[in-house]
Formats: C-alpha cells, sequence, structure tokens
C-alpha cells in the first residue's frame, strides 16, 4: 500500500509536472505572442513617427509655400494700390502742375513782353545828352531866372544835375 501511495504520490507529481509543463508551455506560446504583438506595434509606432514627421516637413513646406503666396498676394495687392493712388491722386496732381507750368510760362513771357515794351518807352522819355552841346543852354538860364531850383531844372529837362550847375557856373549864375 504504501507502494501504492508512492505510485500514487508519483503519479500525482508526475501529473503535475506535466501540467507545469503544459502550463509552462502555453505560457511560453501566450509570451511569445505578446513579444510578437509589442514588436508588431513598436514597428507601428515607428513606421507611424517616420509618417508623422514626413506629414510635418510636408505641413513646414505647405505653410512656407502658403506664407510665399501671401507675401506675394499682399505685395501685389499693395503694387496695385499703389498704382491706384498713384493714377487717382498723383496723376490729377501732375496735370496740375503740368497745367500751372503752362500758366507760368505764359505768364512769363507776358511780364518779359510788358518789361521790354516799358524799357522802350523808359528809353524813349529817359534821353539824358551827355555831350553839352546838346543841352539848351539858354533854356536852363532862363529857367534858373524865373526862380527854378537846380533840381526841377534837371527833372524838367530830364538831364543831370551836374550838368546845370555846370551851365549855370559858365554862365557866371551861381
Amino acid at each position: 500500500m504504501l507502494l501504492w501511495i508512492g505510485v500514487g504520490v508519483g503519479l500525482v507529481f508526475a501529473l503535475l509536472i506535466i501540467y507545469f509543463y503544459l502550463k509552462d508551455a502555453e505560457n511560453t506560446k501566450r509570451s511569445k505572442r505578446y513579444e510578437k504583438s509589442i514588436e508588431d506595434l513598436n514597428k507601428e509606432i515607428y513606421r507611424l513617427q517616420k509618417k508623422l514627421k514626413t506629414y510635418e516637413s510636408d505641413l513646414e513646406g505647405f505653410k512656407q509655400s502658403i506664407k510665399q503666396q501671401i507675401y506675394q498676394d499682399t505685395r501685389l495687392e499693395m503694387k496695385n494700390l499703389i498704382d491706384t493712388n498713384l493714377h487717382s491722386q498723383v496723376m490729377p496732381l501732375r496735370s496740375q502742375i503740368e497745367r500751372l507750368n503752362e500758366e507760368y510760362k505764359q505768364y512769363k513771357e507776358e511780364v518779359e513782353g510788358k518789361v521790354f515794351t516799358l524799357e522802350d518807352r523808359i528809353k524813349e522819355f529817359a534821353y539824358t545828352p551827355t555831350n553839352p552841346s546838346n543841352i539848351d543852354e539858354g533854356r536852363i538860364i532862363s529857367m534858373f531866372k524865373d526862380g527854378w531850383s537846380v533840381d526841377s531844372i534837371a527833372k524838367e529837362l530830364r538831364i543831370g544835375k551836374g550838368e546845370v550847375e555846370f551851365t549855370l557856373k559858365f554862365a557866371n549864375l551861381d
């Protein structure tokens, strides 16, 4: 009986070893499946990170192209705005400046014509003979005797004051 108990304990012990062996094999298979799943997940994470980096670089490139497009559009808009303002505000000013310039030229020509006319008239009226033989000495003497001053005689006859005084000295009428 002891033998039977020993065989029974041995058999139970053998069954326990087989049971633990089978459980260990099953746990090993399960571990290997978990390891494979984890490895597959790591590979998938790596692929996703790589895709994410690609998307980020694509997004950065897209941002740069959008910024460039906005810059170009803004620059074009500003140029159009400046051109519009140039044509709407500066061009009328330019035409007004040209019109004023033409008016100035006409006015200048008109004034120059008047100046030349006045110069000619002044030359006609302001002719003063410098040669004493052309001076009417008798008239100077008679005006002086009538009470005219030297200054008024010079103005009236349009001759220099010195010439009137010279003529009066020559006639001994100081």
